[in-house]
């Protein structure tokens, strides 16, 4: 198998399928995220100017069969922890992980799994 090119930096976008994109919206507004709807069934999620996530509606999504995630890659995950649990957001333990990561959870209404963590 031939590698892949060479590159100076690769950025990706998780599209995380949401079943109420309004509900979605105030749900990641709610973390600090600034959210841009494109159209009825599409939004952009930013921080920092640049696009972390894209939101994108399911008809018919059920939250509790949902298996969509993502991760995000921070400089401070306790910094993050904190601030989301001052908003009063429910997150998961924040926990070093044997994969050299600090890191925690927490789930989005439409049962998006997000995890957020820094390098060890």
């Amino acid at each position: 198998m031939k590698p892949a090119p060479p590159l100076a930096r690769i950025v990706g976008k998780a599209i995380l399928p949401v079943g109420d994109l309004t509900e979605a919206i105030a749900f990641y507004e709610g973390l600090g995220f600034e959210v841009e709807m494109y159209d009825s069934g599409y939004a952009w999620v930013r921080h920092g100017g640049g696009e972390i996530l894209h939101l994108q509606v399911a008809p018919g999504l059920r939250p509790d069969a949902n298996h969509a995630s993502c991760y995000l890659h921070v400089q401070d995950a306790d910094a993050w922890h904190a601030a989301w649990r001052e908003f009063g957001v429910t997150v998961g333990q924040l926990t070093d992980r044997p994969w050299g990561m600090r890191e925690f959870s927490l789930t989005d209404p439409s049962g998006n799994l997000i995890r957020i963590g820094h390098n060890l």
